[in-house]
């Protein structure tokens, strides 16, 4: 039988052109893809001595991802977290039904 090849945690080196963040947690390395040049995913990205001058802040929309303080503007026009328009027919409880009592004894009268 072939040897099969060694595992990034055998070696202790994240696979190629993945994230070299170690998670503790999880006793492994991130599995997420980094940009051609970067040695971290951009989840880990402040981890990496190089990018200090680039601040990462949390989403105000949604605190499960994080991005540059510098691109929040233009972020917050497409995260998919935000609150999108309703259609125009689009009513608000049109089949709740009542409310309360009161409405049905005026309703009655």
């Amino acid at each position: 039988m072939a040897a099969s090849a060694p595992t990034p945690h055998a070696t202790g080196f994240p696979a190629e052109g993945r994230c070299g963040y170690y998670v503790a947690k999880k006793k492994r390395f991130c599995r997420m893809v980094v940009a051609a040049g970067k040695r971290f995913c951009g989840e880990h990205a402040g981890a990496a001595e190089e990018e200090n001058a680039r601040k990462r802040i949390l989403c105000p929309l949604d605190p499960k991802h994080t991005v540059y303080e510098d691109q929040l503007a233009k972020h917050l026009k497409k995260c998919n977290s935000r609150e999108k328009p309703k259609p125009d027919f689009f009513i608000q409880d049109i089949n709740a039904g009542l409310k309360d009592e009161t409405e049905i004894t005026e309703q009655m009268i």
